[in-house]
């Protein structure tokens, strides 16, 4: 290995860990098996003083790939120190990784296999090799310098059985996701994910003024509470079109423009426009989008929902002048009936032995007044959107893949899963590299 920027793996590590004679210093966030059995054959060639083992022992180290998953290489590498009358020390957070072994300093960055698969290609480094330059002030911070572990800066407590055990206990109970699935899942999820868009409360057929049953001249206590007495506003066939202000693309009113006509046909438009533009049907799989759509999606959404907000307004208006032309309706068919036998209630809220027509109307206005307000308010039409992650074993059902493979290509869909469906094995297969000078 000549050259200074490098591409360091475990086999690397292996290699110049074979060569220490003098000193050792391993420093990593987590460690495999092939390399703690390496740092395990080494410990009885190096003096006990001059070797310094740090790692970050968590079990989310594990679960981000940084050492196997099943923290098989701590194991190995706490039980060799013990033999030895060694400590592996605990640093939290490091995610450098360190190598000091005679004369010769590594200095790389771990692959977090959770996020992408080893490499070994010596074009693609990750590491620095310094050989026959170990910087004093680098060798006292790691104890191997003059002064030992006086001027310790990392890895200053000693790693016990108990907090081995406690990060294999955490491990069992929320194991690591094999991480040639977690690097598929966070490929596809970068491109796919879950979208739902749904519309509410914006048809006016359901809008209705619910009526006491006393003014119908029912007046048995439990028939007036089940029963039910609702007036709709609009019929089935009513679609109610106003007139808005132009919404421009930025959601904003432009008074400049001409206004536009605006029900709930149009709101059906643009929604299916919307769809169709960027939502992807999946069949029973439901409906997705493409991540990169997702800005110029929610942007159309916050259109429609300006123009949805114009035209509550707009609506609840009618829906007032409505609700007056309903109450006279109303008011006209039961005026005789209210007249001959009022609702009880209404007995000591006049001061004359019998009602006239200005008493009828007035408290009849009071008493739907609420009804009124409460279906003023009650229009209230809604946008949402909802969106969720796309998991690996969709990523892998068959059907879910041949939809994907239709709608971008089959070649494109394969190339994903080939470059990120599983990490090389440790240990086999390695390419030849240069040995170490």
């Amino acid at each position: 290995m000549s050259r200074t920027f490098t591409n360091v793996d475990d086999n690397v590590l292996c290699e110049v860990i074979a060569q220490a004679r003098q000193r050792l210093v391993f420093v990593a966030p987590g460690i495999r098996p092939q390399v703690a059995n390496a740092l395990a054959s080494a410990m009885p060639l190096v003096p006990a003083s001059a070797i310094h083992l740090v790692l970050d022992v968590d079990a989310e180290v594990c679960r981000l790939g940084y050492g196997d998953k099943d923290f098989k290489g701590m194991e190995l590498l706490q039980a060799a120190a013990s033999l030895h009358n060694l400590t592996v020390n605990h640093h939290p957070g490091i995610r450098i990784g360190l190598l000091i072994a005679d004369d010769t300093t590594l200095i790389y960055s771990p692959t977090p296999e959770l996020i992408e698969a080893e490499s070994h290609q010596p074009d693609k480094p990750n590491a620095i090799i310094l050989v026959n330059a170990l910087p004093p002030q680098l060798a006292n911070a790691c104890a191997v310098g003059g002064e030992g572990f006086a001027t310790v800066e990392i890895g200053k407590d000693a790693i016990d059985a108990k907090t081995v055990e406690a990060v294999k206990t955490a491990l069992q109970d929320r194991p690591p996701k094999p991480f040639n699935v977690a690097r598929i899942e966070r490929v596809f999820s970068s491109m796919l994910q879950y979208v739902e868009l749904k519309i509410e409360d914006y048809k006016l057929t359901s809008r209705s003024l619910r009526l006491d049953a006393q003014l119908f001249g029912v007046n048995d206590k439990e028939l007036v509470r089940r029963l039910t007495n609702r007036y709709h506003l609009f019929s089935e066939t009513d679609a109610l079109t106003v007139e808005i202000p132009h919404v421009g693309d930025d959601a904003m009113p432009d008074a400049s423009k001409p206004k536009e006509k605006f029900g709930p046909l149009s709101i059906d438009k643009e929604r299916n426009r919307i769809k169709e533009r960027f939502v992807i049907k999946a069949d029973r799989f439901g409906t997705l989008i493409l991540r990169r759509d997702v800005p110029e999606f929610e942007k159309k959404i916050k259109v429609l929902e300006a123009k949805i907000d114009a035209y509550r307004l707009a609506v609840q208006k009618q829906i007032a002048i409505r609700i007056e032309e309903i109450v006279k309706e109303l008011l006209g068919a039961l005026l005789e009936r209210l007249k001959a036998a009022p609702p009880e209630r209404w007995q000591s809220r006049f001061l004359g032995k019998n009602l006239t027509n200005e008493e009828i109307e007035r408290l009849f206005l009071e008493d739907v007044q609420n009804e009124v307000k409460r279906v003023k308010t009650d229009f209230d039409p809604k946008v949402m959107t909802s969106y969720k992650e796309v998991t690996y074993q969709t990523f892998k059902d068959k059907s879910f893949r041949s939809l994907m493979e239709k709608r971008f290509g089959k070649k494109a869909i394969d190339q994903i899963f080939n470059e990120h469906d599983a990490a090389p094995e440790q240990g086999l297969c390695e390419p030849q590299k240069e040995p170490i000078k």
